[in-house]
């Protein structure tokens, strides 16, 4: 049986997060936002310190690892996925209001985020960005891996190249490679990701797209 603060952010989240088409994943903390090859995901992250939430908001992008849930682009503070602080839970009085207001931001935080990405080519223009923005030590993994994908699917192969290219993240490079190699065939490029995206919903258990409106 939920513990009454899980019945409490369950309960606030489904008022606020439902009506602007957010899902629940079963009876996790995620809500996810479903925009065929990204979703708008809202977690309110437990602590293991105490009872409560925190708020983590983020586009996740579906041409990434089958089965994995990553905050690919947050709404925070230098692109973080945390946009609230902690909120804890004292008592059922004291946390609905808070739980409501965690509920509140995170509709806001998610309707902001689908207007920064109407579109592939703003989300390429978004995530290069990034990419350029990051301390060379962080660049050169997945963030340049998505602006890759984006900027090939938005027809910019150029940057697409160079962004996949400039890929240093062993872990990162396995995955880049094939994109590498069919770049120069657009066709070829779209069907690729357009796979990646479908083995990602299915893994998911999202529901199929056919076709996938990049």
């Amino acid at each position: 049986m939920p513990a009454p603060h899980d019945r409490i952010i369950a309960s606030a989240a489904k008022g606020a997060l439902h009506p602007i088409g957010l899902q629940r994943k079963g009876q996790s903390r995620l809500w996810f936002g479903d925009h065929g090859w990204w979703l708008a995901v809202v977690e309110f992250q437990p602590s293991g310190l105490q009872k409560g939430s925190y708020l983590n908001v983020a586009a996740h992008w579906l041409w990434s690892r089958a089965g994995q849930i990553s905050f690919d682009l947050g709404c925070g503070a230098e692109w973080n996925s945390r946009v609230a602080k902690f909120e804890a839970y004292v008592s059922d009085e004291q946390f609905q209001p808070a739980a409501d207001r965690l509920a509140a931001l995170a509709a806001q935080q998610v309707q902001a985020l689908a207007r920064r990405i109407p579109s592939v080519v703003a989300a390429a223009d978004l995530l290069i960005r990034r990419e350029i923005d990051l301390p060379p030590p962080s660049r050169g993994s997945w963030t340049a891996y998505h602006a890759g994908v984006a900027a090939g699917l938005a027809d910019r192969p150029d940057d697409a190249e160079n962004m996949l290219r400039s890929i240093t993240d062993d872990r990162v490079k396995d995955v880049a490679e094939p994109l590498i190699q069919v770049l120069p065939n657009a066709g070829r490029f779209n069907a690729v990701v357009t796979s990646l995206v479908a083995t990602q919903r299915k893994a998911l258990r999202l529901s199929e797209v056919d076709p996938v409106a990049f």
